[in-house]
């Protein structure tokens, strides 16, 4: 048994720790006593003495680190080793210096430690030790020494780097070499120990450590012991090293020793030729003693191909051939030394040419002449193998070993020609060689192959230097010399002729690369710096290349910049470099006559190629030829070549003849060179058209050499030849290419002369102009090269003016901006448009930023204008990032302008025109609210634009003084406000009118349908604009949306949002909903839009601010509603709804409502505009305020006269004051309820006297129409009072309600046709509705009990009010859905539909079917007639597109549902004589509902997969039919819910042959959400946090049926197809399986996890309740359940005996597969008890029931059993007490039975076989 898995001491609750043990044996014995440790190595004692003296000194806290120390743990010895570090820093310089003698015996093992990390520590914390003991240290130093400088020599470098910080911390610069010599004797002693008396068994411990860790220990320090022993050597002086110059003998003496030169590890090898190396450089008498073995370790070993090891090696040979050169005599060089030295040469230096070959050149002047020879075969040897390890692939294709190679190549290749620089045969032939084999070879290599890599080296460069090496010896004094030099330099010279000759003339069409070789070999022999430059840039253009993205007018973006800010050449490639002819000039100068004659002799090849036959290679060729000599030979060169091709006399003899032409200067000659070849070369391209990718290239070529020539002539041709360009040249791009490469180069003064000119002035308006009538042309190069001249134009100089004359750049700027004006006319192309549109931006954007002073142009002003104009037209073809350029350079204009004015507004100025401008264009034109919104987003980003330009004052407000005025042009003044609020349409007074809202007298004519669908009223299109901004605003900036000056903004937007409102149909206090009732025609689509974005920026605002603010807001809100009412009061009902919900409405400021108003003293004189105020701020104000406003009204109105009743300031106008006063939020403060019983009494008094005011039982439209708003007042008011009081109201009151409530339904019933042609008659049928409604909730609901109310209520509503009044408004509505048009509804028709609609729906079920209606019936039905022609008539409206009809017929619907049933049954009663099956089906009504709503579905879900939900848009056709098809199943599992176990099956047959529970089930999981959390979790979401238990989802609660006030939503079909569901599963749970179980491996998983995450836990707990309250109680069975594991519990009682029986639910119910486990059995045997089992399994698996009808069949069963058992008659039980048998044993002659096991008994007790109890022989 191992130590980890031993049994602990009992009581010994800590693991074991030999460190606590330390410190436990210290306490134990006072801390003096010394422990002695045990090392592994020989000799080692561990680090305390054994002495108590020595110890004694000691703190306690070292030692116990100490102790730590000498652990094995790696983790224990760095964490005592960090202990160690800050106990040196904590503790004192005595304390630390007394740890000195335990550390050395510690350090000398940490320092070889095979870890890492605590070699790295070790030293760490010795620094530490060394920084607080300083001197205290030196008579340990001769112990430390020796470990200490190995660490120094550690292979880990961070243990090396810290033991070398420690040396240094410890002595100083001058001072190491002393330290190291003072120790050196015990050093060394140290070293030789190491290296010979150690091995990998005596260096570890080979219990803790591997064979592999103990062989890398011993080999890292007998490495770092070498290292060590050569720094020793280095470093001490000779007055030491005189004293170890024994020590070091001996060890050079050890056999041992030379034995690592061989060794098989390259750190060991490293390390030894390391050493030898400093033996050689630092003790060379010690080493010439011992040359016999140090030359052939050293010479013998040049192969070397470890990385670790050559670079040792070499560093060891150099300094031994160095310094010892007697070294070759102890070696065979032949045999040796150069075969290994061969090796290593053909192999490119084994992939190390970068570090050794540096080498080679010392090494190769140190080879003895007697090894050379006459030096033709060693040099051809030695050159040659150099040669071919150049062409290894390790090397040719590796940039740094290729340049080591060819660099050491050629720098021996100098060394020996300088050798061997004489006339003498063997160095002629020596000579020959290295320049025929060798230097020409790679020449022509480098040029002429193609994937050679030569070219990019210095191998052009070193022959340059060869070059200029030889004709520095030809004119020496040394005639042999000189002429074996001048030999050499004719043959190299005359080989480079011939190779770039052959090369230009062969490749009539050579590539680019071959002749940027050739460049650069002549640039190379003219400037190699020049060489370098253009080497590199080679190199960058030869990378790789990405397209960038070109902008809209096809020009790269990064061009753009380019051409602005630096103006660089389109095109940088190869000839950037080489084309600076005046750093041409300058090194022109110097070259020879050789060079000058390869110039001429190429130069005429390519003119010839270039012109003869259009070679473009060719003419790039001679262009970079002319930029590298631009002097007159070259010059006259192109002339004469010129001359002859115009001749037609040229010839292949002709070239090689003197050039005919000359010249005295190359000003002369590059002047004449540019009339006679460049400029008519120059136009006959631009005669051409320039289009052509190859034209191009040369013209630009063209280009290069014309800027030659600039820079060759005098200054005063210079401009004369740039006017000739810009005169000559039609296409821009020559001009441009030369004048961008003149801005490349230092000396351009006079070009920015020449750019100030009128000559190019013109040129650039020209080309202006001509892109601004190019708009659909599509000659886009052409453009393009316009583009890029004009923006060279405006681009910006040193000092930031322009470049071209500021007159000019006006002009161009004109020219622009009528460009950007013509834009916006539509005609043009439009691709074409928004190129130049984004090329103007552009231009734009750079020349605000970058001319100073630019804003002083008056065109740039009217730039900026036509800018900002663009970027604020809602054009949709304009992309988004042309917008955002646009925007982009609108916001640049604005900034430089702000910046260079100061913000100061003038009337002229381009800030102002933008003001007046977005005001115009908001008041005078039709806008959409998309429109307004950009254009609100235009002024914020332009305020904020101008803010964060102007300069920021603390003091003053002047920077936002600037913005206040900017927008207080754009705001409209009062007067205008006003008559655009005059402009709106009034039909919002409909639904004013039909939702009370406010109240009228004199009632207005029928508001037409006067708005159009498109066309946004100016006073809403303000609204929107400022509701845009507002919404657009950040709160980073500052800008001033003080309250001061958006109030009169703030009433507008809430005047706005009303009347929004008001055309939506939607009461003032309805928040708008993204999916908004009522599915009206001619309803303006902007109003929802608008609605939404005033309600959440006003939302935001309001809430900002403060107490002062809301008051002064307030005030002009009552005073504007006292002074026109309507939609003023409206708005003020609004503002106070926001200040109720606002942080101010809650402090001690809050307004006094009611005073603002004035008081009593307003409620003295009633005016219209006054009663719309009260009724507005009433809701809002507080219960004793009310109570004073219902006192005094309730006052006036006991007072008032019947001919005052219907007048404003009489009953109409106090009976609508009380009723918002009972409405009043805190009416239950308000105990004064004999205040409204005086009203009630009131009322019945002037019934009495003035009956045929209250519209009883008339036609309304022949009735006055002044009586209709009282008779609705009155009706509102009795809402209130029945709803408020009904435990106060009398008997007679109860009378006069509901004998008013019938006589008005009368009334509204006598012309059903035209009951929605008058908005006030429509008023009042809705108020009547919503009082029958409200009174059938409060007396014919018997889950309402309201206390002291007449006996006899509910018994008259239910006998005889109820039947009046719900007979007849059913056949109203089936009447009125004829008559209307319900994909044309109005607002009206709405209102009176929903009021209707949910009256009907509280009609009872026996008034249901004793209805009225017409008869439908269909043949073949066995229904009775009244309820076939309700079905037939309700099911019908089911398909309605309209939500409250649908609904109201739906919950009429399910009343009678139950009927059906019945009818069902009796009807399978009756046919269960015949044998057949019979078929059960839905009413037909409901079948055709279901039939035609599946089709619907299977078109708009068929092609969606199961599992994803599909969201219904609210309001659409496919919402309503979704609807349909939810609701039309919720009825028909209704039925099949109310049926019995027997009838079910027989609906079953139906849905199985039909397949419609399959098709509902796949409609179902597309239309149910993944997450069916239901609104009121979400709403509390983030208040509390549900659990699983209980989470509200769209199976815990029955989805909402309201039919008034309750909006369409897509939660809303959600929320349906879940309860379908969930009422599928419960009634249906065996088909429901079914369809599951044939499901796919994608379908079936994700049924099941959505089914028992949400469904199964309801379905389980409704089981579990259904068992727990069951309502019958079983005869001899007990029924119980165990909610929490889901089991339900039946025990069935005989006797006293019992069986039980025990079901489980699974935890995907019904899905899953119900257990059915079996308890204790009684009187029944297995098989039975099998059978019973098997059938209640098979019964809650395969029939559609519960677990409850499962246990009624099981308890039958067991009924059956037992029932007609007679008892035992010797136990006189039926059950056997031990057995649980039943008697079964029957006597013949009495038939009586008898249990076996009492017979048996009976038997063997009694010594008798006869019947207990006939005694007749058994």
């Amino acid at each position: 048994m191992s130590g980890r898995q031993k049994q602990r001491t009992k009581g010994n609750v800590k693991p074991s720790s030999s460190a606590r043990t330390a410190e436990l044996m210290a306490r134990e014995s006072g801390g003096a006593m010394g422990f002695i440790g045990f090392g592994t190595m020989s000799g080692d004692l561990g680090y305390v003495p054994q002495t108590q003296d020595d110890d004694s000194q000691l703190d306690g806290d070292f030692r116990m680190v100490l102790r730590k120390l000498t652990k094995k743990d790696v983790v224990t010895k760095l964490k005592a080793l960090q202990e160690f570090g800050t106990l040196c820093k904590e503790k004192d310089r005595d304390t630390v210096t007394a740890t000195l003698p335990h550390w050395s015996r510690l350090y000398g093992r940490l320092t070889i430690d095979h870890d890492k990390r605590v070699r790295e520590a070790t030293q760490q914390t010795f620094q530490l030790l060394v920084e607080q003991v300083k001197r205290n240290l030196a008579p340990h130093l001769r112990s430390l020494m020796g470990p200490w400088l190995l660490a120094q020599c550690d292979t880990y470098p961070a243990a090396k780097t810290n033991a070398r910080a420690a040396f240094e911390c410890a002595f100083p610069l001058h001072k190491q070499a002393d330290a190291i010599g003072f120790c050196s004797v015990q050093v060394i002693q140290y070293l030789q120990g190491n290296l010979f008396k150690e091995t990998p068994a005596t260096l570890s411990d080979a219990n803790t450590t591997t064979p592999e860790e103990q062989e890398e220990k011993y080999l890292r320090v007998i490495s770092s012991s070498m290292l060590a022993l050569g720094e020793l050597v280095s470093m001490v002086t000779e007055k030491y090293l005189a004293k170890v110059s024994e020590q070091l003998a001996d060890i050079l003496g050890d056999g041992k020793l030379w034995k690592m030169g061989k060794h098989q590890s390259p750190m060991v090898r490293a390390a030894f030729f390391s050493l030898l190396g400093s033996i050689c450089k630092y003790m060379p008498s010690v080493a010439e003693t011992h040359f016999a073995r140090i030359s052939p370790a050293l010479l013998g070993n040049l192969d070397e191909s470890e990385s670790a090891v050559v670079s040792s090696l070499w560093e060891a040979v150099l300094i031994l051939v160095s310094q010892l050169p007697d070294c070759w005599s102890h070696v065979s060089p032949r045999k040796a030394v150069l075969p290994k030295l061969w090796s290593f040469l053909r192999n490119g230096g084994h992939g190390y040419a970068a570090t050794i070959f540096p080498s080679l050149l010392p090494f190769l002047s140190k080879i003895p002449a007697d090894v050379i020879g006459d030096g033709v075969a060693f040099y051809g040897e030695f050159f040659g193998h150099l040669k071919t390890g150049l062409c290894k692939d390790s090397v040719s294709k590796t940039p740094l070993e290729l340049e080591a190679v060819v660099k050491a190549y050629m720098e021996c290749l100098r060394y020996v020609i300088s050798r061997n620089l004489s006339m003498e045969e063997n160095c002629t032939k020596i000579q020959n060689m290295l320049i025929e084999d060798h230097i020409l070879v790679l020449l022509e290599s480098s040029i002429v192959e193609y994937n050679s890599h030569l070219s990019t080296t210095s191998l052009y460069s070193q022959t340059t230097t060869l070059i200029s090496y030889l004709q520095k010896q030809t004119i020496t004094d040394q005639s042999e010399a000189s002429q074996a030099a001048n030999n050499i330099l004719r043959l190299l010279w005359d080989n480079i002729t011939k190779l770039c000759l052959t090369q230009i003339d062969a490749h009539a069409e050579a590539a680019s690369e071959l002749i940027d070789r050739i460049v650069l070999l002549l640039c190379n022999l003219v400037s190699p710096e020049r060489a370098e430059q253009l080497l590199n840039s080679q190199k960058k253009v030869s990378g790789v290349k990405f397209d960038l993205e070109e902008n809209a007018s096809g020009i790269r973006k990064d061009q753009m910049d380019d051409q602005f800010e630096r103006s660089k050449v389109e095109s940088q490639e190869r000839t950037e470099v080489i084309a600076g002819a005046a750093i041409g000039v300058a090194y022109v100068a110097d070259i020879s006559d050789d060079l000058v004659e390869l110039a001429c002799r190429v130069t005429n090849s390519a003119m010839m190629a270039a012109k003869a036959i259009s070679s473009l290679p060719h003419i790039e060729f001679l262009s970079k030829i002319v930029a590298i000599f631009p002097i007159t030979s070259v010059f006259d060169e192109v002339l004469n070549v010129n001359s002859c091709l115009q001749s037609d006399v040229a010839s292949a003899e002709s070239s090689d003849q003197k050039s005919a032409i000359s010249h005295d200067n190359v000003h002369a000659a590059a002047m004449e060179c540019f009339q006679q070849v460049f400029s008519p070369w120059v136009l006959n391209l631009d005669g051409d058209g320039g289009s052509d990718t190859c034209m191009k290239q040369e013209t630009g070529f063209v280009v290069d050499m014309l800027h030659v020539v600039l820079h060759c002539v005098e200054n005063v041709h210079k401009a004369a030849i740039l006017d000739e360009i810009c005169c000559n040249t039609r296409s821009p791009l020559v001009l441009h290419k030369l004048v961008t490469k003149i801005q490349a180069q230092p000396d351009r003064v006079f070009l920015s002369t020449w750019l100030k000119s009128a000559k190019f002035g013109e040129k650039v308006v020209g080309l202006a102009d001509s892109l601004c009538h190019m708009m659909a042309d599509s000659q886009s190069a052409i453009r393009k090269q316009s583009w890029d001249l004009i923006s060279l134009g405006l681009s910006t100089d040193a000092n930031g003016e322009p470049k071209m004359n500021a007159v000019y750049a006006e002009k161009v700027l004109l020219k622009f901006t009528e460009a950007l004006q013509s834009s916006k006319v539509k005609g043009h192309h439009e691709e074409q448009t928004h190129n130049a549109v984004s090329f103007i931006c552009d231009v734009a954007s750079h020349f605000f930023s970058g001319v100073e002073g630019c804003m002083v142009i008056k065109s740039t002003e009217k730039l900026l204008f036509a800018l900002f104009q663009i970027g604020c037209s809602d054009t949709s073809t304009l992309s988004e990032a042309l917008r955002e350029k646009i925007n982009s350079a609108w916001k640049t204009g604005v900034s430089v302008l702000v910046k260079q004015t100061g913000g100061l507004m003038t009337e002229d100025g381009v800030l102002h025109t933008v003001a007046s401008w977005i005001k115009m264009t908001l008041l005078s034109s039709t806008h959409t609210l998309h429109r307004c919104h950009h254009l609100a987003q235009a002024v914020h980003t332009l305020c904020v634009t101008v803010l964060s330009s102007l300069p920021q004052c603390e003091d003053d407000g002047s920077s936002l003084h600037t913005i206040e005025e900017l927008l207080s042009i754009m705001m409209p003044t009062s007067e205008e406000w006003e008559s655009n609020d005059k402009q709106l349409s009034q039909q919002w007074q409909v639904s004013v009118l039909l939702n009370s809202a406010l109240t009228y007298a004199s009632l207005p004519p029928t508001p037409k349908s006067d708005i159009k669908q498109d066309d946004m009223p100016t006073s809403v299109i303000l609204s929107a604009f400022i509701a845009s901004l507002l919404e657009a605003r950040d709160d980073e900036q500052q800008l001033p949306w003080q309250y001061d000056f958006m109030e009169s903004a703030i009433l507008e937007m809430v005047h706005a949002l009303e009347w929004c409102k008001g055309m939506l149909g939607l009461q003032s206090q309805t928040k708008v909903n993204t999916h908004l009732p009522p599915p009206v025609s001619h309803m303006p689509a902007y109003c929802q839009q608008v609605a939404l974005s005033l309600e959440t920026t006003l939302g935001s605002v309001l809430k900002t601010l403060n107490a002062g603010e809301w008051n002064a807001l307030i005030s002009q809100a009552i005073s504007k509603s006292f002074a026109s009412g309507g939609l003023w009061a409206l708005s003020l009902g609004n503002i106070l709804a926001h200040y109720e919900c606002s942080t101010s409405a809650s402090t001690q400021d809050k307004c006094n409502i009611y005073d603002m108003i004035g008081g009593p003293d307003r409620l003295t004189d009633m005016s219209e505009t006054c009663l719309h105020t009260l009724e507005s701020v009433i809701p809002y104000l507080a219960t004793d305020s009310v109570l004073e406003v219902l006192q005094i009204n309730i006052a006036v109105l006991i007072t008032t006269d019947t001919s005052m009743i219907s007048n404003i300031s009489g009953g109409l106008g106090l009976l609508a004051i009380i009723t918002k006063c009972c409405q009043h939020p805190q009416w239950d403060r308000i105990t004064q309820y004999d205040l409204i019983i005086s009203c009630v009494e009131q009322l019945v008094t002037w019934r009495d006297e003035w009956e045929q005011g209250f519209l009883f039982n008339c036609d309304l439209f022949e009735a006055n129409v002044e009586l209709i708003p009282v008779n609705t007042a009155i009706i509102r008011f009795l809402q209130q009072a029945i709803k408020k009081i009904p435990s106060s109201l009398a008997s007679h009151h109860w009378d006069f309600v509901l004998c008013s409530l019938v006589s008005w339904i009368q009334s509204c019933t006598e012309n059903i046709k035209d009951l929605t042609s008058s908005i006030p008659v429509a008023a009042l049928c809705c108020a009547v509705c919503d009082l029958l409604t409200l009174a059938s909730n409060l007396l014919g609901n018997p889950s309402v009990n309201i206390s002291n109310v007449p006996s006899n209520l509910a018994t008259e509503w239910n006998e005889f009010f109820s039947e009046a009044a719900f007979t007849v408004l059913l056949p109203v509505l089936v009447e009125l859905l004829d008559t209307i048009d319900l994909s044309n509804l109005t607002i009206t028709q709405y209102h009176l539909l929903q009021s209707l609609c949910e009256a009907v729906s509280h009609t009872p079920e026996e008034h249901l079917l004793d209805n009225k209606l017409p008869a439908k019936l269909h043949a073949g039905s066995w229904l009775p007639d009244n309820l076939q022609t309700l079905t037939n008539t309700l099911c019908p409206m089911l398909a309605k597109p309209l939500r409250c009809v649908q609904l109201a017929a739906y919950q009429m619907l399910t009343k009678v549902m139950s009927s059906i049933t019945k009818h069902d049954e009796e009807h399978l009663q009756d046919s269960s004589k015949d044998e057949e099956e019979v078929i059960l089906t839905p009413p037909p009504g409901l079948k055709d509902i279901l039939d035609s709503s599946e089709v619907l579905m299977a078109s708009l879900l068929g092609d969606v997969p199961v599992g994803e939900c599909v969201v219904m848009e609210p309001g659409s056709e496919a919402y309503h039919d979704t609807l349909m098809y939810m609701l039309g199943w919720r009825l028909y599992l209704a039925i099949f819910k109310a049926a019995s176990a027997e009838i079910r099956a027989s609906y079953a047959v139906h849905m199985r042959n039909t397949k419609c529970v399959e098709h509902l089930l796949e409609n179902l999981f597309c239309l149910m959400p993944q997450v069916p959390i239901s609104s009121r979790e979400s709403s509390n979401k983030s208040t509390t946090k549900s659990t699983k238990s209980n989470q509200v989802t769209m199976f815990t609660e029955e989805p909402q049926l309201k039919i008034k006030d309750c909006f369409p939503s897509s939660v809303e079909i959600q929320h349906q197809a879940c309860a379908v569901y969930l009422s599928s599963l419960e009634e249906l749970p065996a088909m429901v399986r079914q369809w599951w179980n044939s499901q796919d491996k994608r379908i079936a998983p994700l049924v099941e996890k959505f089914t028992g995450k949400y469904v199964s836990p309801v379905l389980c707990t409704r089981e579990l309740q259904g068992v727990q309250c069951q309502p019958t109680a079983f005869d001899n069975m007990t029924v119980k359940a165990r909610p929490m594991t889901w089991e339900v519990i039946a025990t069935y009682a005989v006797e006293e005996l019992s069986m039980d029986l025990v079901i489980q639910l699974a935890t995907n119910h019904p899905l899953g597969v119900i257990t059915v486990d079996s308890g204790q059995k009684v009187g029944v045997s297995q098989s039975q008890w099998r059978n019973w089992m098997l059938q209640l399994t098979t019964f809650l698996t395969h029939q559609n029931g519960s677990i409850l009808d499962g246990l009624k069949l099981w308890k039958r069963n067991v009924d059956k059993r037992f029932e007609g058992v007679d008892d035992c008659m010797i136990c006189f039980s039926v059950i056997h007490g031990s057995n649980y048998s039943l008697p079964k044993l029957t006597c013949k002659t009495c038939k009586k039975k008898f249990h076996s096991a009492c017979l048996y008994k009976w038997f063997s007790t009694s010594n008798q076989s006869s019947c207990p109890l006939c005694r007749s022989p058994f």
